[in-house]
């Protein structure tokens, strides 16, 4: 039986999606129902939309929200924390201000300035604008793979625009992109029934890799990070990347089931619980 692969659009991009064995009119069929999926939860997590939950949350300064917002804020604040504020979802206002090249607003909240209970959250400072980028799109992957196995698919691949899940039996080799040469790739490695992103400078930036769009002063120039799930590969690839190289280890060393390669602006390469097993060709140096 022939494999199906489609686009689906999400946050001014597409998702590919790949659901092996299945004939081409019921693969459209599934990527149809996964899109509306995808619509649904992109309307709770887009800073963009003034209508989105996630602003209207961002506007009233509290409210209460759905599960599937409740649960992704909970899981960042937990980053947050763990980060001890290096990781910091409250500081939209300076992500917004990087995007469009402007120099960064001073503000002085925190990610303690958010209070949950429960599905009721406050926003306690005004200089908060909560920007759930870091880890939204990897929980809306999540979702969509768990909602294609809810419809019978056994096995299939998702791409976020570089955000990856693989599930089911089949084993997907991945590139990981060289952050200053474009179009070169270290060794890739293999995915299966797990998640991979990267977080770097060097895809989004303003005038030089300093001005990336990840706010926080960094010694490392991507960070690639593998998990079950795409939503905490998402985060601590952020997490890590924003720590840089002096806590990266530490940090780790917390989540042993989170396996990473941390490329520093040097081109110096380090590998983090066990990733070099999955590497493909020549291994990297284990920390």
């Amino acid at each position: 039986m022939a494999d199906t692969t489609c686009t689906i659009p999400l946050a001014g991009g597409e998702i590919e999606i790949v659901m092996y064995g299945l004939e081409g009119s019921v693969g459209i069929d599934h990527a149809k129902l996964a899109a509306g999926e995808a619509t649904r939860l992109q309307d709770i997590f887009n800073l963009y939309d003034p209508k989105s939950e996630l602003s209207m949350l961002n506007t009233k300064r509290g409210k209460t929200v759905s599960d599937e917002l409740r649960y992704v804020l909970a899981k960042a604040l937990q980053y947050s924390r763990e980060t001890g504020g290096a990781y910091d979802i409250t500081l939209g206002r300076q992500y917004l201000a990087r995007k469009q090249g402007r120099p960064l607003p001073n503000v002085s909240c925190t990610y303690e300035d958010i209070t949950m209970d429960e599905n009721n959250v406050s926003l306690n400072h005004p200089d908060i604008l909560i920007d759930l980028g870091s880890i939204a799109k990897g929980y809306i992957g999540d979702r969509i793979a768990e909602y294609m196995q809810e419809c019978g698919i056994e096995s299939g691949f998702i791409d976020a625009r570089g955000d990856m899940r693989a599930f089911g039996s089949r084993t997907e080799t991945v590139a990981i992109q060289h952050p200053r040469k474009n179009g070169r790739i270290y060794d890739p490695i293999l995915l299966q029934n797990n998640s991979v992103a990267t977080s770097g400078d060097y895809v989004q930036y303003t005038g030089s890799y300093d001005n990336c769009h990840i706010v926080g002063e960094s010694d490392l120039a991507s960070v690639t990070t593998v998990a079950e799930r795409l939503a905490d590969a998402d985060a601590i690839a952020t997490c890590v990347f924003v720590l840089g190289s002096r806590e990266a280890g530490k940090f780790l060393s917390k989540h042993p089931e989170i396996k990473a390669l941390t490329v520093d602006k040097k081109m110096g390469i380090s590998a983090y619980n066990g990733f070099q097993s999955l590497i493909k060709g020549e291994a990297a140096s284990e920390h």
